[in-house]
């Protein structure tokens, strides 16, 4: 079993700090892609950078679930939009990937995941969050939990 070096003890305590730059009062993530320890992209979790992000939209649920673009999904995006190549990429997040952002991260070609235990997520998201590990499983992505 691997165990994460000082680079990867630096590329999540950038992640931290990057998830602290939500407006989410609830849920707070940050992701970082990373490439020959070189950062290539960041994301968090939050609405789309022209859509209006106030704290009463995050308020109501229903608007904070469906507008919300997560953390890694945000950093493929930015990665996209500024030209990096996220091939052979790590990816460290600070919340365990749910289903569609494991998915995103396989197509993104990211070879390596670090992320927290998933024994450490909510119950509520649970069972997302296992589908989500067999699938980067399976994928053959190396995923590091912390």
């Amino acid at each position: 079993m691997m165990s994460l070096d000082k680079w990867d003890f630096r590329f999540l305590e950038l992640a931290n700090i990057i998830a602290s730059w939500s407006k989410d009062p609830g849920t707070k993530v940050g992701a970082i892609m990373v490439k020959d320890k070189r950062i290539i992209s960041t994301g968090y979790n939050g609405f789309p950078s022209k859509l209006s992000d106030s704290l009463e939209r995050y308020l109501d649920r229903n608007i904070k679930l469906n507008y919300t673009v997560h953390a890694e999904v945000n950093a493929i995006l930015n990665a996209a939009k500024n030209g990096s190549k996220t091939e052979g990429s790590t990816l460290y997040t600070t919340f365990f990937p749910c289903v569609n952002c494991a998915t995103s991260t396989i197509q993104a070609g990211v070879v390596k995941l670090v992320t927290p235990n998933i024994e450490s997520s909510p119950q509520r998201w649970m069972e997302n969050f296992r589908m989500s590990k067999s699938l980067l499983t399976e994928a053959n992505i190396i995923v590091l939990e912390y």
